[in-house]
């Protein structure tokens, strides 16, 4: 079999399995809105099938439903109980991932526009206000830490996403265009001071505001590095001031 031939039958594959897998996800909402599937149910369903959609997507060349998914996943991590505004949320990931599993959307789309205009958690508290629409990437590797740091930051009514991993980040913040980045100062492949110099040196990313996350003193050899022109933020019970003093010198509200 040619290449091209053997190209397009495993798209082909991956288009008609994840059609499936979405079709299966607004079942499962329509039965939970139902009540023919309990909520705890339902929602250990909504995760499972969004874990598949990811596994399909892994091996094929979708960028646009990259990010989705990832939002996707992001919005489900740790929902308990979704309210009906949840549901309704996952119902508008689903249409999105519909329409970019039908090439309906264009897949030249602007996609630091496209990532915004994806759902995102909030507090319940906010519900009824105007959303800020104020992106912040977490790079923290921790799963316990990053949960706490995002729950914080999206408690102020920030749209959060996390990565584990220098590189992953990078590319995220390429595509992304988020208006914060926050880096744990240990991470993997990069420090984070790696991480910060590399987003400070490209065009593409040098004028995203970037903090580093640390339990390091502002002295330390460790630090030595950091651009002139990033936040610090310490760990514990410091990180609320140290994030109200970066947000206001950065100019983010």
């Amino acid at each position: 079999m040619a290449r091209e031939d053997y190209g397009a039958q495993v798209e082909a594959e991956f288009l008609e399995e994840a059609q499936d897998t979405t079709n299966e996800l607004q079942i499962t909402i329509g039965n939970m809105r139902s009540a023919a599937l309990s909520v705890e149910d339902g929602t250990d369903r909504l995760r499972a099938l969004v874990a598949r959609l990811n596994l399909l997507g892994a091996a094929t060349d979708f960028p646009l439903l990259d990010l989705a998914l990832r939002r996707f996943s992001d919005y489900m991590r740790d929902l308990e109980h979704p309210t009906d505004a949840n549901m309704t949320d996952c119902e508008t990931f689903i249409d999105v991932i519909s329409g970019l599993l039908a090439k309906e959307i264009e897949p030249d789309t602007d996609t630091a526009e496209f990532f915004r205009s994806l759902p995102t958690r909030r507090p319940l508290d906010l519900a009824d206000l105007e959303h800020l629409n104020i992106e912040v990437l977490l790079v923290e590797p921790q799963r316990s830490s990053a949960a706490i740091i995002a729950r914080e930051l999206q408690n102020c009514g920030y749209k959060v996403t996390t990565a584990k991993g220098s590189i992953e980040a990078l590319e995220l913040v390429a595509r992304t265009k988020p208006d914060l980045v926050i880096s744990s100062a240990v991470l993997d492949m990069l420090s984070g001071v790696d991480l910060g110099c590399a987003l400070a040196a490209m065009s593409v990313t040098s004028k995203i505001p970037f903090c580093i996350l640390t339990s390091f003193e502002r002295g330390n050899a460790f630090l030595s590095n950091l651009p002139n022109s990033a936040g610090y933020l310490r760990k514990g019970s410091e990180f609320g001031s140290d994030l109200a003093e970066c947000l206001k010198r950065f100019h983010i509200t």
